[in-house]
C-alpha cells in the first residue's frame, strides 16, 4: 500500500481517518515512519507487524478519532507513535438563498468552511450576491439528486417554505452528511418532519436533524441567527454531535 495515494483516495472521498506514523521505534524489526492508516470503521490499511501491536494502535487511533484530536503515545515494543487525524476540508451547503444566507456564507466562510449557496431562483442563487462562493440555481430535487454529499458536508435548509423543506430533506436524509440543520417555527418543523416520517423515514434518523437551528443565542436578527448557525456548525465539526446538543438539552431545547 502506497500511504500517500490511499491517504488522497480517502480525502477525496470525504473520510476522516487517523494516520498513524512510527517515530521512534522500540524494536529494530520497525523502522521509523512506517505508516497505517485507521479508518473511522476501524479497518487498517497496512501494518506495524503483527496482530497484537495493529489492535493496539486501532484503539488508540480510534480514540484520537473521538476526540478528533492528534496524540503522540508509548504502545509496548513498538515505541513512539504519532497519530494524525485527517479530515477533507469541510464543506458547507446553504438550501436557500435569502437574507439569512448572506452573513451566513460570510462567517462560515470565515470559519474555513467551502460554502455552496443553492436556491431555484436565479435572482437569489447568484454569484454577485455571494462572493466566494459556489452558486448553483436549480429545482432542488433536482440539483441534490446528484449532488456529491458525505461526511465532510454539512448541511443548512433556510428555504422559503416547507414544500422546499421536503424536497431538500428527501434528498439530504438518506446520505451520511456530516449535520443537517433546519430553520423554521415549530408548526412549519412539526408538519416537515411528520410528513417526512409518513414518508418511511425512521424517527432516529430524524431526530439527527438539528432544530431549531443554532446554537441557542437567543438569536433575532439575520446576522445574529447566522452566528448561532455558524457556532452549531464548528461545535460539531471540532466537537462532535453529542456537545452541540448538550449545548441545546442544556436550555431545555429537544428536537
Amino acid at each position: 500500500m502506497d500511504p500517500i495515494s490511499k491517504v488522497n483516495e480517502l480525502l477525496e472521498a470525504g473520510e476522516t481517518f487517523c494516520l498513524v506514523t512510527v517515530i521512534a521505534p522500540g524494536t529494530a524489526d520497525i523502522s521509523p515512519g512506517r505508516k497505517v492508516i485507521v479508518r473511522g470503521n476501524g479497518t487498517l490499511c497496512g501494518t506495524i507487524g503483527s496482530q497484537h501491536l495493529d489492535s493496539a494502535i486501532r484503539e488508540q487511533a480510534l480514540a484520537a478519532l473521538g476526540e478528533k484530536k492528534r496524540r503522540i503515545a508509548e504502545i509496548g515494543d513498538t515505541g513512539r507513535i504519532f497519530f494524525d487525524v485527517l479530515a477533507p476540508e469541510p464543506r458547507l451547503l446553504i438550501c436557500g438563498a435569502g437574507h439569512i444566507a448572506l452573513p451566513l456564507t460570510r462567517f462560515a466562510g470565515d470559519v474555513g468552511f467551502s460554502v455552496t449557496v443553492l436556491d431555484d431562483r436565479s435572482d437569489f442563487a447568484h454569484p454577485s450576491r455571494f462572493p466566494g462562493c459556489t452558486t448553483i440555481s436549480e429545482n432542488f430535487t433536482i440539483a441534490l439528486r446528484d449532488m456529491p454529499l458525505g461526511p465532510s458536508t454539512y448541511v443548512v435548509i433556510i428555504t422559503r417554505g416547507h414544500e422546499h423543506d421536503v424536497d431538500c430533506l428527501m434528498q439530504i436524509l438518506p446520505r451520511p452528511v456530516a449535520y443537517v440543520g433546519l430553520i423554521g417555527s415549530r408548526r412549519r418543523v412539526s408538519f416537515v418532519l411528520q410528513w417526512l416520517e409518513e414518508k418511511g423515514f425512521s424517527r432516529e434518523r430524524l431526530k439527527d436533524v438539528f432544530t431549531p437551528i443554532g446554537t441557542p443565542l437567543g438569536a433575532e436578527s439575520p446576522e445574529e441567527i447566522a452566528i448561532s448557525i455558524v457556532s452549531e456548525l464548528v461545535c460539531v465539526r471540532r466537537k462532535g454531535k453529542a456537545q452541540a446538543r448538550a449545548l441545546r438539552a442544556a436550555v431545555g431545547i429537544e428536537l
